[in-house]
């Protein structure tokens, strides 16, 4: 009977683990987007809502919820799940953490070029391989590596605030 409780808590505290993680993620694409500006003429209307797209799976829904009614400046926050490989067009922010292989990281880079659209990933060496926004788990803290010359490609711009807390990796041309 001991046995079966402690199971059950360390999979309670596994889980726990698992969604603080996912909070902790969310709240630091949330925070990206605070200190992003995107052209003007990527959104349709000034009451337009943030989009902020997740690949299916990758953050947990619960972690998620914490953005509905939240506000980037004076637009509202609308979270999109999609599957991968889906059209990203209408995602102001893309979040996602795996990818199938090297081309389909390379469409998906091209696709946010295109469209304006910021991508943070997870995945291991994400910044340094052309993405904008790299998390990197680093002796149980979170932090985050910046590509400014794929993100300035695309068009999108980082405040000074911001990029001085990042790890700046890439080439960097202006």
């Amino acid at each position: 009977m001991l046995l079966v409780v402690l199971g059950s808590t360390a999979a309670h505290s596994r889980s726990t683990d698992d969604f603080k993680t996912a909070a902790i993620k969310v709240a630091f694409v949330y925070n990206f987007a605070k200190f992003t500006t995107w052209p003007p003429d990527r959104f349709r209307s000034p009451s337009e809502p943030m989009r902020f797209c997740v690949q299916r799976g990758d953050l947990d829904p619960e972690a998620l919820r914490a953005l509905e009614q939240k506000q980037v400046g004076d637009r509202l926050v609308r979270i999109e799940t999609m599957n991968p490989g889906a059209a990203i067009g209408g995602c102001h922010i893309l979040f996602a953490s795996g990818f199938q292989s090297e081309p389909s990281l390379r469409a998906l880079l091209v696709a946010a070029t295109l469209n304006g659209v910021l991508l943070v990933s997870n995945m291991p060496g994400f910044a340094v391989l052309g993405g904008h926004i790299g998390l990197v788990e680093d002796s149980n803290r979170l932090r985050f590596q910046v590509n400014l010359d794929a993100t300035l490609k695309t068009g999108l711009k980082l405040s000074s605030k911001f990029l001085q807390l990042a790890e700046i990796v890439g080439p960097v041309t202006q």
